[in-house]
C-alpha cells in the first residue's frame, strides 16, 4: 500500500475514533452492524487497474 493510501485510511480511521488495533477491534465488537461494510481498495497507475481487493469483515 503506496503513502497516501495509507494516509487515507488512517484519516478515515481517524474519524471513527480508532487510532490503535486494540480500538479497530473494539469497534467491530461494538458495532457489529459494521462487519457488513463492503471493503474495496484499487490501485491504479497512469489509469490503469492494477490490483483490486474486495472483501468483507467477517468472524
Amino acid at each position: 500500500m503506496d503513502d497516501n493510501t495509507q494516509l487515507q485510511v488512517r484519516k478515515f480511521l481517524k474519524r471513527l475514533g480508532i487510532n490503535s488495533q486494540d480500538q479497530l477491534l473494539k469497534y467491530i465488537q461494538d458495532n457489529p452492524g459494521s462487519k457488513d461494510i463492503p471493503i474495496k481498495v484499487i490501485f491504479e497507475i497512469d489509469g490503469k487497474e492494477y490490483f483490486k481487493f474486495e472483501d468483507k469483515i467477517e468472524d
